[in-house]
Parts: C-alpha cells; structure tokens; sequence
C-alpha cells in the first residue's frame, strides 16, 4: 500500500470524504464511502474494487494487515478529520469504493433453488430501515431484496453502517421497473407475492391515504401470521411507515398477513420484517 501523509484539507484526493454528513454521496460518480472500523476491514476483504482509504493519524497498524499494496492511504491528523468530514470523527478509518451494476433479476433468479425467500421494497425511503432490512436478510439468510426506485441507496453512507456492511454480500436488486420484475416472478419462476399489512385503524388516520388502504384491507381476507404456511418460494413485501403498501402493490400480491396487535397500531418496518422472517425461515409449515 502507498501510505500518504496529507496535512491540508484542500488537497483534491479528499474530495470524496469531503462533508460526507451533509452532502448526499447515493451514486456519487460510481462511488460509495463506508466508514467505521469493522466495516473497512470488511469492505477491504470483499471483491469490491477500493479507491482509497483515509485514516487518522496513529491508527495505520490497526488496519496496515488488510490494506490490499495497490491502494493508496490518506493520513490525516486528528485535528483535521473532523473539519473534513463534517462531524465528530471516532471511528478512525474510511474507505471509497467503486459502485458494482446493480444485479439483475434474471442473474439472480438463475440461482433460486427449490426453496426461496426474498424481501420486496417498493417505496422504504429511510436509511436506517434499509440498512436495517439489509441486515436482518443476512441473518435470516433470504436469497435477494429487491428495492424500488423510489427506496433508499444501499449503499449509502449511513445504510451501510446500520447493515453492518451486509449490504456488500447479500444480493440487492435496483430495479428500475418493480412492478414488472414482481409480474415475472409469479409468472416465469413461481414465487409468491405475499403483502406485509396493518389490520388495527388509527382514528388518527382519518382522511388520509393510509386510512383509505387500510379500510380496503378490512373487506379483503387477511391471515393472521402465527397461523400462516408458506410456498417453497415466497417474496414478502414491505412498505413504508407513512402509508404502507399503496393498493398497486396489494393488487399484485397473492395474499395478505398481518401482526396481531393490543394496544399499538403498527411496528416500525424494520422490526416486523423481523418477525415475519423468523417465522417463514425457521417456523411456518412449507406446502407442497
């Protein structure tokens, strides 16, 4: 590695750490930026391709054993980490990365066995519930998430420190037409569509797009999870805290499953899609 000594924070090569709390980097110039200890170390040992690494000044042999000998590494003194960056800077090491093409379907389908589990995203804007979501597929061991247009970057700076860098090795679809790649699972690989939804009504949400989805939802069947069986092949759909999955996703989906609850009115996304997987990879009976 060429270890480089830099006491100026206007020299260029920093530019991709520059203020990276303020300024949104989603797909910055092919780029993404991982900060943290444990989660350089890991992008270091992936196949991503590294541009560079920054550290603070006295923390080189912490990670000199990782540091592939073609990747140059930003020095900086500590004093002058945190005016580049933008914020308090602890963590003692970031790392920029080339961005992959985002995978495709078809690649990804060519790999489900006979027993599948995605996670479906059309519209889950929040980065910590992504990175979240990203996380709780690795440990449950889904085969891919497919995330809308409209959902946050995984690669963003701060999704993939609350993934805990899952988001380099769990296969992540970008698609550019959800609906269409949903149509083809059901049609040309026999998923199941199955809608994640809220039974309890809020009064609070009267007049509101979630309440007019969620009056729909009492006319139509909803089951109840404890009791739910799964296909061999199962896609669960989540949408986002403000409203939900809106009537073009429901209207895709096969069926419909639902949490019961007391005495609150939802789960934060990223906590149900936790239940909801534990029980579809370790607990519900697979149909034939």
């Amino acid at each position: 590695m060429t270890r480089i000594p830099i006491e100026s924070l206007d020299d260029p090569r920093l530019d991709v750490y520059r203020d990276v709390k303020a300024i949104r980097h989603p797909r910055w110039r092919g780029h993404f930026v991982a900060e943290g200890s444990r989660l350089v170390k890991r992008l270091l040992t992936s196949n991503f391709t590294i541009e560079s690494v920054m550290i603070s000044e006295g923390r080189y042999e912490d990670f000199q054993q990782w540091l592939p000998p073609e990747v140059p590494v930003y020095e900086l003194p500590r004093a002058l980490v945190a005016d580049l960056v933008g914020y308090n800077f602890h963590c003692g090491a970031m790392a920029c990365a080339l961005r992959k093409p985002s995978k495709q379907l078809d690649d990804i389908a060519s790999r489900f066995g006979e027993r599948t589990t995605l996670i479906v995203c059309p519209d889950v804007n929040d980065p910590e519930n992504i990175g979240t979501l990203i996380r709780l597929g690795a440990a449950f061991g889904i085969d891919a998430l497919l995330l809308g247009p409209a959902c946050a970057d995984p690669f963003s700076r701060r999704v993939l420190r609350v993934s805990m860098g899952n988001a380099l090795t769990l296969p992540i679809i970008q698609s550019r037409d959800l609906q269409a790649d949903l149509l083809r699972l059901k049609s040309e690989w026999g998923v199941e569509l199955a809608a994640t939804v809220v039974e309890t009504l809020d009064p609070t949400d009267e007049g509101t797009q979630q309440s007019v989805n969620k009056a729909a939802l009492a006319k139509s069947h909803v089951e109840t999870l404890a009791y739910a069986t799964r296909r061999p092949r199962l896609a669960l759909l989540f949408g986002n805290e403000a409203q939900g999955l809106g009537p073009e996703w429901l209207d895709l989906c096969d069926r419909r499953l639902t949490i019961p609850m007391q005495d609150a009115d939802s789960l934060n996304v990223a906590v149900a899609a936790g239940i909801f997987l534990y029980h579809f990879t370790a607990a519900a009976t697979v149909e034939p």
